[in-house]
């Protein structure tokens, strides 16, 4: 299976100093790989498994797969995110910032207060570890949406001053080591809430505020198009549920 990689940065967009800075110090994203990442300790997927299905002293309907799916295929109708084969990293960060605040969701939000750290690294191995299985099919989209989406995701817009998302989610999605999700057959819809969550400041705790700047941005149809086009490329997984570094 492909191996997550970096992409070739194609536009420098005008963005914030210390995201410059940490370009000429390392590389963009390159240089935030590798930060926030989850504390050491050994994931147990089976114990995630139970996490999952409930058997842990959440609120109730607290299970993860009544809305991420037993097999974390998610929901597109309700914008709830696929996380099979998802970063293991980026996982337990999400957990910990849904629980710190950093993150808002009003059904996330109490769910992850509840976890253990624990439970929060054995349910991300849990999903991490899961293939995707290929999207159904996607409902009729514009071509000129598609193919603007795409050109946002390859060399992104110098008018707007935002990077191709490449730069930080690899070549066709497939997302950068343990930081930067893919996107490659993530919902359209949770893709559009996000981008919307990092614009209205209800998500925060992104390496060096990049996506927040980026968000801004970026009107409503490039939010669109971006989402409906990376909806549309198979789903990536490294069929891994490894902690970095082992």
């Amino acid at each position: 299976m492909p191996r997550r990689s970096a992409g070739v940065v194609s536009y420098l967009p005008p963005l914030s100093r210390a995201w410059i800075v940490a370009l000429f110090v390392g590389g963009s994203c390159g240089a935030a790989v590798g930060q926030d990442l989850p504390d050491p300790g050994r994931p147990d997927p089976g114990a995630g498994q139970a996490v999952a299905v409930g058997a842990f002293n959440a609120a109730p309907g607290g299970a993860c797969f009544q809305c991420h799916g037993q097999d974390g295929e998610g929901d597109a109708a309700a914008a709830f995110p696929r996380l099979s084969g998802q970063s293991y990293g980026y996982l337990v960060k999400s957990l910990k910032d849904y629980a710190s605040g950093a993150r808002q969701n009003e059904i996330m939000s109490p769910i992850a207060e509840a976890l253990s750290e624990q439970e929060m690294r054995d349910v991300s191995a849990y999903y991490a570890g899961l293939e995707a299985e290929v999207a159904p099919l996607q409902p009729a989209a514009d071509a000129e949406a598609l193919q603007y989406g795409a050109a946002l995701a390859a060399i992104g817009s110098a008018e707007l001053g935002i990077q191709g998302c490449l730069n930080c989610h690899g070549p066709d999605g497939a997302g950068l080591g343990h930081t930067y999700p893919y996107l490659a057959g993530q919902h359209a819809t949770y893709t559009e809430a996000q981008l919307r969550a990092w614009q209205e400041g209800t998500r925060t705790g992104d390496p060096l505020g990049i996506m927040a700047e980026i968000a801004v941005r970026m009107t409503e149809r490039e939010i669109a198009a971006v989402a409906a086009y990376y909806a549309r490329l198979p789903p990536y997984t490294d069929g891994t549920a490894e902690e970095p570094g082992q």
